[in-house]
Order: structure tokens, then sequence, then C-alpha cells
């Protein structure tokens, strides 16, 4: 079975999605850098990205280019709370 939720420190129990390791860092800057999301959902939210990562998504040709794009991103683990806070302080 695959779990459908985490336990985060700040917001309990709480569904997850993936955000790249920008906009993961970026939720202690504030700094904006851009919010682009993937349009499927199947977790708690999308898989979300940053500017950077999404010029290098634009460079992408190949099914190994999109599956390196996708490591390189270095996703990381959010609960849905501090997920939304990072679109919201980066959404253009």
């Amino acid at each position: 079975m695959i779990e459908k939720e985490l336990n985060c420190d700040v917001h309990g129990k709480q569904p997850f999605g993936l955000l790249c390791e920008h906009l993961a860092k970026n939720l202690f800057s504030h700094v904006p850098i851009g919010f682009h999301e993937h349009d499927e959902e199947d977790l708690g939210r999308p898989d979300a990205w940053c500017n950077h990562c999404e010029a290098n998504w634009d460079k992408t040709e190949t099914d190994e280019d999109r599956d390196n794009w996708f490591i390189n991103c270095n996703f990381k683990i959010i609960c849905a709370v501090c997920w939304d806070e990072a679109e919201r302080l980066n959404k253009e």
C-alpha cells in the first residue's frame, strides 16, 4: 500500500507533493523564483518546479533527457501545506 500522507514537523499529518530542491529551499529564503506544476496530481499535490528547472525542461529532447531532468531537479517530498506556501511565494 502506498502512503498518501506524511508527518510534517510543522503541520502534522498531511497529504504531500514534490517540489524541486530550489522551491523547497525557497521556503526559507522567500525570494520568488517562479512556480510551474505538472497538470496531473497523483498524491496530495502535483509535482512543481522553479523557473531554472523549467528552462532546463525546455532543453530536453529525449526520454533519457527527461529522466535526467527529473533526477537533476532533486525533488523533495513536502507536505501539502508547505507546498501551498511555496506556490503562494513563487507563483507569478
